[in-house]
């Protein structure tokens, strides 16, 4: 736990020498966190035996309006925290020690003392308790002690001073490593939550109101190729390579969102496993461990940051004992305007499938 408290400190506080940062306006905020967890399996469910508790600590830096990014978004907050989860199960589930970054971005401002919001928080976690044959069988929702770590939450908050706000918020917690171990049923939690901030440093900087653009053209292309290992769904945790291909027309629907349709291809090795059992199927033959989809998107943008879903169907496979339906679940970081690394999660309904890193062409 200190050597997260301490990683927490290093990323609020930039590089050792960074005297710098301080000198900008910044949001110290705590939150305590109530609730329940929400498992999707059988497996899973007869071991919660309480509620869950958390606690976090974060710092935020508003934003004024630097550019028209923080204009389009209604000058939104980002920043770091650091959270310490209960799991519901101490002895088989173990704790989670989290440490993330976040985007809080107003949805309603009636006036300056009260606003509705939505944050969205990713990053990665450390679970204390993970599934071991011999000493730990019963943990059917965790393979590994590294893990994802995704929260969405609505919030309001109300100004009590200038300076210091409190705020309610309701919001969900997922932990899963993304199939890079099995068992992987992930952790799920609804919670309630109560929290208080406050604003170091205040500068007195006005609200700017910059110019917004051109849209540009109104529609663009992408190509993306992207690789990762996954398991196959058992206890061996023998690896198989998978990798992607896309390809996505898109539609500017207004600066920061985008619709489109498109296509990919798959390779899966680990479905060769999958199908080992089945008589007279060569597990190895290049056609089984192929996909070809076609999918709608839908992606939003800020500044270098993009952030996008695609729903999308079979319309060859082999294999699909699962579902023809898939979902990929992809952020994006915009070295030009043209090029871009990618991390993504493929999914089979609330099933992760795989997580990919690649790289994307727009034009």
């Amino acid at each position: 736990m200190k050597y997260l408290l301490l990683a927490f400190i290093l990323a609020v506080t930039g590089t050792a020498g960074n005297a710098q940062l301080f000198k900008r306006p910044v949001i110290l905020e705590t939150k305590f966190h109530a609730g329940i967890n929400l498992p999707f399996y059988e497996s899973v469910f007869y071991l919660m035996k309480d509620d869950i508790f958390a606690f976090d600590i974060s710092a935020s830096f508003p934003t004024y309006g630097r550019d028209h990014w923080e204009k389009l978004y209604n000058y939104p907050r980002t920043g770091y925290g650091f959270a310490h989860w209960s799991l519901g199960n101490n002895e088989v589930l173990g704790r989670a020690y989290s440490l993330y970054s976040f985007m809080n971005i107003p949805l309603f401002k009636r006036n300056e003392k009260f606003s509705i919001n939505c944050q969205v928080s990713a990053g990665g976690a450390y679970l204390t308790e993970r599934f071991d044959v011999h000493d730990n069988h019963l943990n059917r929702a965790i393979g590994s002690h590294i893990n994802l770590f995704i929260r969405l939450g609505i919030d309001g908050r109300v100004k009590l001073s200038p300076r210091c706000e409190i705020l309610l918020e309701a919001g969900t917690t997922h932990y899963s490593n993304g199939k890079t171990r099995m068992p992987n049923r992930g952790l799920n939690a609804g919670s309630v939550s109560l929290g208080i901030n406050y604003l170091f440093f205040d500068n007195g900087a006005a609200i700017q109101d910059p110019e917004i653009p051109d849209i540009g053209k109104k529609y663009f292309q992408s190509v993306s190729y992207a690789a990762g290992s996954k398991v196959y769904d058992n206890l061996l945790n023998k690896r198989y390579f998978v990798s992607s291909l896309y390809y996505s027309l898109d539609r500017r629907i207004n600066h920061t969102s985008n619709i489109g349709l498109g296509a990919a291809l798959f390779y899966d090795g680990s479905i060769s496993e999958a199908l080992a059992s089945e008589e007279g199927v060569p597990g190895k033959d290049l056609s089984l461990l192929i996909r070809i989809g076609m999918h709608g998107s839908y992606s939003i943008r800020y500044k270098h940051l993009m952030l996008g879903i695609q729903p999308g169907y079979y319309l060859y496979s082999k294999y699909t004992d699962l579902t023809r339906i898939y979902f990929r679940f992809s952020l994006q970081y915009l070295i030009t305007e043209n090029i871009a690394g990618s991390v993504g999660i493929k999914t089979h309904y609330g099933k992760a499938d795989f997580i990919e890193y690649g790289i994307v062409y727009h034009w």
